[in-house]
């Protein structure tokens, strides 16, 4: 493997506090943080984040405080294609999604969570849909077996620092 993955993660821009909590939020609910972790009972009964803590920084939800490093490395990852999403999403940019079934996964997660906080206001609903939509005309096929391989091999060959702009990749 690459020594260079050792690096931090890109650094996305900032959003805002209104955005950032229910993308937060949605990110913990679809790996299922609330049910088994979350101290606060209203969220592991619904299933669902009620609670955000603007307390400590950065703001996170209070069941990803209770996460194992592990967990809370997995937790961030899928944060950090969120909101790369969202950047996405308001720009209208159209990135090639993944070839690689793990990325792609990944991929569609933050999408979904993204679409699901934006589609909450009802202007934005047709731009979402409609940016979905094209996104779904132009997926590239999976790889699997020898080319999935070559693939990853070659995406570990590039230096980590050459990735930075591009955290919807990684």
């Amino acid at each position: 493997m690459n020594e260079a993955v050792e690096l931090p993660d890109p650094e996305i821009p900032d959003i805002d506090d209104d955005i950032r909590e229910p993308l937060m939020a949605r990110t913990a609910e679809l790996l299922g943080v609330p049910v088994r972790a979350c101290p606060v009972r209203a969220c592991w009964r619904s299933g669902a984040c009620r609670y955000v803590d603007p307390e400590p920084a950065p703001i996170r939800p209070w069941c990803v405080h209770q996460l194992t490093e592990t967990e809370r490395a997995g937790f961030e990852a899928l944060y950090t294609r969120v909101r790369a999403a969202l950047i996405i999403l308001l720009l209208e940019a159209e990135p090639l999604p993944s070839p690689d079934p793990e990325t792609r996964e990944l991929q569609d997660a933050a999408l979904e969570i993204v679409a699901t906080v934006l589609c909450d206001h009802p202007a934005n609903r047709p731009a979402v849909r409609r940016w979905i939509r094209r996104r779904r005309d132009n997926l590239p096929a999976l790889l699997e077996g020898d080319a999935l391989k070559a693939y990853r091999a070659a995406v570990d060959a590039v230096p980590r620092e050459m990735l930075k702009g591009l955290p919807w990749m990684l």
